[in-house]
């Protein structure tokens, strides 16, 4: 994964930001029985969601996960905020009967061409893992046992792998000869099938607005909550455009690389999104 500086730039601002408010808080706090923290842990689902659309294809998604650790600090019997991490994985499947292209290249003997191809039946799973650093204002109704989590998430890319297949087409025109070739397959030209492949996926860090809603149990020594949340993608994290076929030489002829159809002008923008039922239990209280 790529943007490691902005990365460790984003980690350093929201880890900053979030102490610096709990020591004020803290400090305000300072004489007053009201103020108390709390760690918890959480887990949600089902649906963790891409958004795009891919050319002349469709988009499933899979059911997806997350679950995470929290510290709140509450700093009223109401109000409190919340700094943690938690794992988020997407799982989504693109589809397409056709994915046609074309572009300029050079074969093994320098010679210049317009290589066109054609992905045929294709197929591609896609799965990403994030590390979101949640930054939240909870607040807390003490009659009626209810709360309201609302703030900013930055999701960064630790994990993206696709696996993919397809029938292939391949052709050479060369515009010097008006011809084009349709064989032999050594110069990467005819008819490929069942192809498979597989390998990352670059995507850039994603921002996010987040909103939860929920009840609240006493249980034990601890709190159980039960509630909805829905997290929204507000930027592009698509990175890297490329070719879905890469034409590559060598000595004797010629081969392909493949990159996954999220690194490619196929796809135009994407987003992530993930809501549903989010349970949280609070292991230590102080």
């Amino acid at each position: 994964m790529k943007n490691y500086k902005l990365i460790s730039k984003s980690i350093s601002s929201i880890s900053f930001i979030g102490f610096w408010i709990m020591l004020t808080g803290n400090i305000n706090a300072q004489g007053q029985d009201k103020s108390f923290s709390e760690v918890t842990i959480s887990v949600g689902g089902p649906t963790s969601s891409l958004n795009y659309e891919v050319t002349g294809g469709d988009v499933s998604n899979q059911i997806g996960l997350n679950f995470g650790l929290d510290y709140t600090f509450f700093f009223s019997d109401n109000f409190g905020l919340s700094l943690g991490a938690e794992y988020q994985r997407f799982n989504t499947t693109a589809k397409a009967q056709n994915i046609p292209g074309t572009y300029e290249t050079t074969d093994f003997e320098g010679e210049s061409f317009e290589f066109r191809y054609a992905m045929k039946r294709f197929n591609e799973e896609q799965k990403l893992d994030f590390v979101n650093i949640p930054l939240m204002l909870v607040y807390q109704n003490q009659e009626y046992d209810f709360y309201i989590k609302a703030g900013a998430k930055i999701g960064l890319p630790v994990s993206g792998k696709f696996k993919s297949n397809f029938n292939l087409s391949a052709s050479g025109y060369y515009p010097q000869y008006d011809g084009e070739l349709f064989d032999p397959a050594f110069m990467g030209f005819g008819e490929f099938d069942d192809v498979k492949a597989d390998g990352d996926i670059d995507v850039k860090p994603t921002y996010i607005a987040s909103f939860e809603f929920g009840v609240k149990q006493p249980i034990g020594k601890g709190n159980l909550y039960a509630g909805l949340y829905f997290d929204y993608g507000l930027n592009d994290i698509a990175d890297k455009k490329s070719m879905p076929v890469d034409y590559t030489v060598n000595d004797s002829g010629a081969g392909f690389g493949y990159n996954s159809v999220l690194n490619t002008d196929y796809v135009d923008q994407l987003k992530t999104m993930a809501f549903g039922i989010k349970l949280r239990y609070s292991v230590f209280n102080f």
